[in-house]
């Protein structure tokens, strides 16, 4: 069959459960996930591609929107290239770009006044240095698309979302990727308390601001969207662009259960992704699909998803979204692109009593056990359940030596700005992020 293709992903080669940063809303996760032991970047990104290649995913789009050291993002980003070209899987980069709210959903000195002195001296030093201008954030992805001559791997422009870009930003990106054709991946209405303060910030509502921006087209692809309304679902559909739906992420971060079902009727182009928290912290595509057509199926006689749409979603949606490639263009034909993954079929049907569909039998039993070969662009990346250009378990091994070295300074790092944490959470608990 062919291979998954993560639609959505941080190549977090640390996993959050490693970090405690489980069983939060996101707003408070994200908060968390700051001051997180730094590692080498290609130890990072190949643990996670590795690891997500083991799991059947032979194309991935990585948003990279936490370097290890910001001040070397141009840096990072070519051992992103580097560790993908180890693994072997196709990439797409998008390089992320911000310029507001580093704190929360508010402007800094609003989340700044609420907290302790000492607290606030810390998380300035660390947050609230000023962003590159919009321009020089373009100009660094556009270099790293001139640098890398490769046809597995594509550079995007990666808006963080649009609580933490500017309007003249997210303006400045639409045009720059209408006149080079570079595509856009972004994060969009991931979560309830997004949703509540970007209505307040666009009372015309944050899809059609978008629209009205420019940046509603098929060149854009958004990650999320569990909080999208009909009507909005409706203008993405009719502008081209794709979604990827994190079900295990959402449901990890409490952001509830995106609309799949209403999406796909409404004919809105699917994906899916990991985004680096799959339900069980271990980055099977399987397991994806699997949960996906457990929760979005249908429910008693009203059907949902159509099975071969979950299947195209996983598949050739989520490399629409890495390559810009036409799912007609992905197919398994001969003369198409070589990327392909062989099962073990005696495996899952041994028990069979009546002939079951290949289609349902990988939906109800496979995970990355079943894999025996993953085959991308013509080069076998996966042999008999193990990587063929990487040495999987060391490169695990010292990431997380590297990680363990830095794992006092991390939880030093979480009790000195628990205040913030808690200042967060009575913020939005307060509704004070739907003030304007």
């Amino acid at each position: 069959m062919p291979p998954f293709a993560n639609a959505h992903d941080h190549a977090r080669g640390v996993r959050p459960t490693a970090l405690g940063a489980f069983d939060l809303p996101l707003e408070l996760w994200l908060a968390t996930m700051t001051g997180t032991p730094a590692c080498d970047p290609w130890l990072v990104v190949a643990a996670a591609l590795g690891r997500q290649a083991l799991g059947g995913c032979g194309a991935v789009m990585v948003h990279y929107t936490r370097p290890q050291r910001p001040e070397r993002l141009e840096e990072e980003l070519r051992d992103v290239v580097r560790a993908a070209r180890a693994v072997g899987v196709r990439v797409a980069i998008a390089v992320s770009m911000r310029d507001r709210n580093a704190l929360g959903y508010a402007p800094d000195e609003r989340i700044l006044a609420m907290l302790p002195p000492e607290v606030r001296e810390l998380v300035t030093a660390r947050f609230l240095n000023p962003p590159p201008q919009a321009a020089e954030q373009m100009r660094i992805a556009d270099a790293l698309a001139a640098s890398c001559d490769d046809p597995l791997i594509d550079v995007q422009y990666g808006p963080y979302g649009l609580e933490w870009c500017s309007d003249a930003m997210l303006a400045a990106i639409a045009e720059r990727s209408a006149l080079t054709g570079r595509r856009v991946h972004m994060h969009l209405l991931e979560s309830r308390v997004q949703r509540e303060y970007l209505d307040a910030e666009h009372p015309e509502g944050p899809v059609r601001h978008l629209d009205h921006l420019g940046l509603l087209s098929p060149r854009l692809s958004i990650a999320h969207a569990t909080w999208l309304r009909p009507e909005e679902m409706e203008l993405l559909a009719e502008r081209g662009v794709a979604v990827s739906v994190n079900t295990s992420s959402n449901l990890h971060l409490r952001n509830g259960i995106a609309p799949m079902a209403e999406m796909h009727r409404l004919g809105v182009p699917l994906a899916t992704g990991l985004d680096g928290f799959s339900v069980d912290d271990d980055d099977d595509g399987f397991r994806e699909l699997r949960l996906n057509a457990l929760l979005h199926r249908g429910v008693s006689l009203n059907e949902g998803v159509p099975l071969d749409a979950l299947f195209r979603a996983a598949c050739h949606g989520g490399r629409g979204i890495v390559t810009g490639e036409r799912a007609a263009d992905t197919a398994l034909l001969p003369g198409g692109p070589a990327d392909a993954m062989v099962l073990d079929r005696t495996g899952l049907a041994a028990d069979l009593l009546v002939e079951v569909p290949d289609m349902a039998l990988v939906a109800q039993r496979a995970a990355r056990q079943s894999l025996r070969h993953l085959v991308v662009a013509g080069r076998e990346v996966v042999r008999d359940g193990r990587l063929t250009g990487l040495d999987l378990a060391a490169v695990q091994a010292e990431l997380d030596a590297q990680a363990r070295h830095g794992a006092e300074g991390y939880s030093s790092w979480l009790d000195a700005v628990a205040p913030w944490r808690d200042a967060l959470r009575g913020f939005y608990e307060a509704g004070m992020h739907r003030c304007r």
